[in-house]
């Protein structure tokens, strides 16, 4: 119950935001690609690395004023982890733990329009739902589907163009109430996704 709570009042947040801009505001659509490299926190046992996953999808990029945009996205997310044994032990440890999302993420920009280009600061909250894992993190039971957070970053508007950069931070823990995913044969309850994304986007 308090997960589903959770969730609906991150949606209406968003949807608020969007409820927010003016009905007369410039409005264009986009495609988004890009890599995220991506982690779960709160692993002390061992060397768990940053791996390099990606994202796609689209965007509706709404212009407020000449200084501010909300930029709606939806985008499918694989945020990967390697993780490595810190001593010598069973190899079975090592490996990719993966994880696939829809991502709904509202990037809230402000930046001056230099004309040939717009350099902005953002902020973006988001919530996501898990569509797919790999078989080391364990079962679904044990995974809650259902996340948010936020990302801090920066980008540049240049023509058409949208050149990225976040640090997202998830709020939300990968696993589910009592119990936790399952990471070299022991269950890690509190762990957490992070990681930075870097992407580029077209608008028509």
């Amino acid at each position: 119950m308090k997960k589903t709570a959770k969730f609906a009042l991150a949606a209406l947040v968003l949807a608020l935001a969007l409820v927010a801009a003016p009905k007369k505001a410039a409005a264009q659509f986009g495609i988004k690609a890009g890599l995220y490299t991506s982690q779960f926190s709160d692993i002390k046992e061992f060397k768990l690395k940053n791996n390099v996953g990606f994202q796609a999808g689209v965007l509706y990029k709404l212009h407020v004023l000449p200084s501010f945009v909300i930029q709606p996205e939806l985008l499918y997310v694989a945020k990967e982890a390697k993780l490595e044994a810190k001593t010598e032990g069973d190899p079975i440890q090592d490996g990719r733990y993966a994880m696939k999302y829809m991502q709904l993420p509202v990037s809230l920009q402000y930046g001056p329009n230099l004309i040939v280009a717009r350099p902005f600061l953002q902020v973006v909250p988001y919530i996501n739902y898990a569509l797919g894992k790999s078989s080391k993190v364990g079962s679904w039971d044990d995974i809650n589907r259902f996340g948010y957070g936020i990302g801090l970053g920066a980008g540049v508007d240049v023509w058409r163009f949208q050149f990225n950069a976040r640090y997202n931070w998830d709020f939300s823990k990968v696993g589910d109430g009592e119990k936790g995913i399952k990471v070299a044969g022991e269950e890690w309850k509190a762990s957490k996704g992070r990681g930075i994304e870097f992407s580029v986007a077209f608008t028509f």
